[in-house]
Formats: structure tokens, sequence, C-alpha cells
């Protein structure tokens, strides 16, 4: 008896005419209009049950850590009087999250990332002496990207892991995301930004934590995703829309990215920031017409133990200085005009499966330093094991 893992459902290839026909990179079946490409792993009936028990053991693992993580969160509460006494415990739980989930997808999805730059961002991408990577990135920045896969933001923290500013990343993302038990409060414990899409709302909530980052001057990645989701078959389709709304060009490979929350974001900061960066990426192994999220996927990668591709890191960066954030029309055509830069880029990377580089592209592993890094965790465990002790001693003490 044997079993095997199936992937994946495609979506039409464009023929908008935005953009030439690519055809598929060397060793890719070719595609048809409405194929349907699956991609079979012959696996043995033990080896199928392992990687579902490893997958179980990821989600408990994940699970049991974030719990004591959070529990470390509320620890920190009798700081909160001290700004900055708060920020630092709370920093350095973010910290550990980080570590946790790029410890995590070490032991689980072994990723190889390919780094490459344009000459804005020549030289700070180094080598260690212990062949580690090393971004020499400012304190403070405005990060954006396109957004392929849930997993994207990991790869980006651990970019900023590598600078040394993996306590430091502020991501604006959706409100829903609050809801999810656990996970939810502790991201707002990170001081992460929740926007629900309707401006009146989030323009307050932006101006306050804005106000607030910009006031603290302290180090700081700022993420946001213009393009607002994933690239998938519906949120494609709602690009194709809004391009049409406007009177614009869609995208193939991207999506047609929203320009007012960056732009708030800019000037709100472009006293106290000055460089916005900028990465592309994107992955081995997706055929023309199908969608990352389709191919990869967390369940896939996590939870059935597929082999992960190889992610493509294409970084550049711009001054602010130099962007007209305070024109939200000038804005909205610098925008548009980056993205297009960076549909050129996903173009190439499909065709050749490369993006280019002012340098010798970097091959690393996204991986810890050093994995006796994840032994920080054991303090949320400690704080979780406090807080059961100071529990059941109240308990006891309660008259019966």
């Amino acid at each position: 008896m044997t079993a095997s893992s199936v992937a994946v459902v495609q979506r039409p290839v464009s023929k908008s005419g935005h953009g030439p026909t690519l055809s598929p990179p060397t060793g890719t079946p070719s595609i048809g209009k409405k194929a349907t490409i699956y991609k079979h792993v012959s696996q043995s009936s033990m080896e199928w049950l392992l990687e579902r028990l490893k997958g179980v053991l990821v989600v408990v693992s994940f699970l049991t850590c974030a719990a004591c993580l959070h529990i470390q969160q509320f620890f920190g509460l009798p700081l909160y009087w001290s700004s900055r006494l708060y920020r630092s415990w709370q920093d350095a739980v973010k910290s550990s999250t980080a570590v946790l989930l790029i410890g995590l997808n070490q032991w689980r999805a072994p990723t190889t990332a390919e780094i490459s730059w344009d000459e804005s961002v020549k030289g700070q991408i180094k080598w260690t002496s212990n062949g580690k990577i090393e971004f020499n990135a400012p304190d403070r920045m405005v990060l954006i990207a396109n957004h392929q896969i849930y997993t994207d933001w990991i790869y980006l923290w651990w970019s900023a892991y590598t600078a040394r500013h993996h306590g430091h990343l502020i991501v604006i993302l959706k409100d829903a995301l609050k809801k999810i038990p656990i996970v939810g409060p502790g991201l707002v414990f990170f001081n992460w930004i929740f926007l629900s899409r309707k401006w009146e709302t989030d323009e307050v909530e932006m101006q306050r934590s804005l106000g607030r980052l910009a006031q603290d001057r302290v180090p700081m990645w700022l993420l946001l995703f213009p393009e607002g989701t994933n690239l998938t078959a519906r949120s494609r389709s709602m690009s194709k829309k809004w391009a049409d709304k406007v009177g614009t060009k869609d995208f193939d490979l991207s999506l047609i990215p929203r320009s007012r929350g960056l732009q708030f974001c800019l000037r709100e900061l472009a006293s106290t920031v000055d460089w916005l960066y900028d990465c592309t990426i994107a992955y081995d192994g997706i055929p023309p017409g199908v969608d990352s999220q389709d191919v990869w996927n967390l369940p896939n990668l996590y939870f059935e133990g597929r082999k992960p591709p190889t992610a493509h890191m294409h970084w550049r960066r711009f001054a602010v200085s130099t962007i007209p954030f305070e024109d939200a029309e000038a804005f909205d055509k610098w925008l548009y005009e980056r993205w297009a830069e960076k549909e050129q880029l996903l173009q190439q990377h499909q065709r050749t499966g490369k993006f280019p580089s002012s340098g010798a592209p970097m091959l690393a592993k996204i991986e810890l330093w050093h994995f006796v890094e994840m032994l920080q965790l054991c303090v949320s465990f400690f704080a979780a094991l406090a807080l059961w002790l100071i529990v059941r001693t109240v308990i006891r003490t309660l008259p019966s």
C-alpha cells in the first residue's frame, strides 16, 4: 500500500497581453490553457505516517512555545510604567518568537535562499567568518515586498535576524489576525499594526502607532505588503478588476499595489527614516499560470514534509527624500512604476530561474546562527511554570 502527496490546481494562463508570454523553465512540464499540474511524491505507508507525526510535532511544539511566550509577555506588564523597560521586555519576547519560527523552519522545512541585489544595496549583504549571512542594514527602515506565499514574512523576519533586528520588526497586517487564539493577542503585545481596510478606522490607528514609532526613534523595521494579500486566483481577479477600474495595466506575476497605507507611513516617518527597502520574492518550481500558494503552502511544507523550494530574494532601496509621498497622485504613479519593475524581475526569474544581481548571488540557508539559541525559549517555559505555581498557591490558600 502506498500514499502520495498531490498538488496543484492551476489557474488559467493570463492572455491579457500585459507582458510577454513566458516559456516554462527547463525541466518544467508544458502547460495547457486549463491543464492541471500534479506532482506525485511516492511514499511508503510508514514514511507517510512518519511525516504526519513530524507535522503534528511541529504544530504541538509551536502552540506550546507560543503559549509560554505569551505568558512571558504578561509578566512584562509591571514594567508598563517605563516605556523603555517595557519595550525591551516585549522586544526580547519578539526575538525569541523569531528564533522559534526560524528554528522550526530549519528543522521541518530547511530552506535555501538565493540573495541578490542592485547597486543601491551593494556591499550591505556579506558573509561572516563562520559562513553565515550578515545584513548591514540601518537601524530604522520601511520595508516593502510582494506577497507570494504565507512563509514570505518568515523569510523576511529571518532577513531582519541576519541584521540583528529580529526583535525590532513591526508588521502591518489584517485586523482579523488578532482573533487567532494565543497568536493574535501575542502580536498585539508586539505593537504590530492591525488594519480593518476601512480607512476611516485605519487612519486613526496608523496615526497613533506611527506617531509613537516616530517619537521613540528606536530601532525599527516596519514591514508592509502593498499588495494587501498573497497571490491567489481570487486576489488575481480582484487586482484585474481594480486595474480596469483605475484604467491601468494589470500584472501577471504580482498584484496591483495599493498606495495609501505606504504613503501614510512615509509621510509620518520621513523625519526619522532615511531608506525604503524593497524585496522581490520568487520561488522555484512554479510553472507559468500557476500561483505559488497552490504549489507551496503551510500544510504541505510543515505537515506533509514536502521539500521546500529555493527562495529567491532580490533587494534594492530608495532614499525616502527622493520619493514624492506628499502628493497622492504622484506617489501612486511612483509606486506603480516600482511594481512594474518588480514584475520585470519576476518575469526574468520565471524565464531563467534567477534574478539579476550587482554581485555574485549568495546561497544561504535560512537557519539560526547557532541552534543553541533555541535555549532562550526556556525563559518563557519558566515564566509559564512560575505562573502555574502562583495560581496553585493561590488556590490552595482559598478556604474550602
